[in-house]
């Protein structure tokens, strides 16, 4: 005959380890959404530990079948212990997966807070930010910084043309273009409508001037949309201003109105074309 107690201390056991099982659940689906790395290896070998602890449960549980009704305060306590355990695993499987699931969401809040949801560039807020800090960190290490603001041409005809959607097309695509052709280091973001501003750090303006007309043939040769109907195909070319920092453009407002300024001479001398700022 078992004693009552050893059936209770059984029965802890059980719950314990059933909780051990549960808590794999939370652990392996955190296993899964994190990248490779050092975090995603200790949580496998957490979970490897938590599958010898579960062997260990029902082992112990086995001694405790075997001993019978003998009493024994120290297998009551380890019971009662195991218990704890596995409803702390199964806890600390749960919190970790719930706080990894907040911190994805606010990843997401805080990307969609800076990206512009037509092209997915950054957006005006970020811009704003990123050039004030670009231009006090050029002042402080006296680098080189230049921007430039792209401005696609007759935007306003393919809009009045093909439609509002096909412009968001074209400026989707046309996004996608700029993104490819620049470099990890600058920042890109939609200025405001069909105009795209781009800071270049640690660059001068031969160096931007480069960059720039290599944008703007790649853009003149890329098809940007399609019409589904008539199968026309949609072309486009853009209109670049460029500024860096210098004696004269000493902040961040007099290199934006000296890019703007530049960016209205490309468009009024023809159009498809870089204008670089003389000061």
């Amino acid at each position: 005959m078992y004693s009552v107690i050893v059936i209770v201390e059984l029965i802890l056991l059980v719950i314990g380890a059933l909780f051990l099982i549960r808590a794999l659940t939370p652990i392996s689906h955190l296993i899964l959404e994190l990248p490779e790395g050092s975090i995603k290896e200790r949580w496998k070998v957490l979970s490897i530990f938590i599958l010898f602890f579960i062997a260990g449960y029902f082992i112990f549980g086995y001694n405790l079948w075997l001993l019978g009704d003998e009493f024994n305060h120290l297998s009551i306590i380890t019971s009662i212990t195991m218990l704890f355990g596995g409803v702390f695993a199964y806890l600390v499987g749960q919190l970790a997966l719930h706080t990894m699931n907040d911190v994805k969401n606010m990843a997401i809040l805080q990307h969609e807070s800076i990206t512009d949801g037509l092209t997915n560039l950054h957006n005006r807020r970020y811009f704003d930010e990123r050039i004030t800090e670009e231009v006090a960190l050029s002042k402080r290490y006296k680098l080189p910084l230049t921007f430039m603001l792209l401005d696609v041409d007759h935007f306003k005809k393919i809009n009045d043309t093909y439609g509002h959607k096909v412009g968001d097309e074209v400026l989707r695509n046309l996004s996608k273009v700029v993104l490819e052709v620049v470099r990890d280091s600058d920042v890109v973001a939609r200025y405001g409508g069909e105009e795209i501003a781009i800071i270049t750090p640690s660059t001068n303006k031969q160096e931007a001037e480069l960059l720039a007309e290599r944008l703007r043939g790649i853009v003149e040769k890329t098809t940007v949309s399609t019409i589904s109907t008539t199968q026309e195909v949609i072309q486009v070319t853009v209109s670049i201003g460029i500024c860096s920092l210098s004696a004269v453009i000493t902040d961040k407002d007099a290199l934006i109105e000296e890019t703007d300024q530049a960016l209205y001479l490309a468009k009024k001398y023809g159009r498809n074309r870089v204008v670089v700022s003389n000061w």
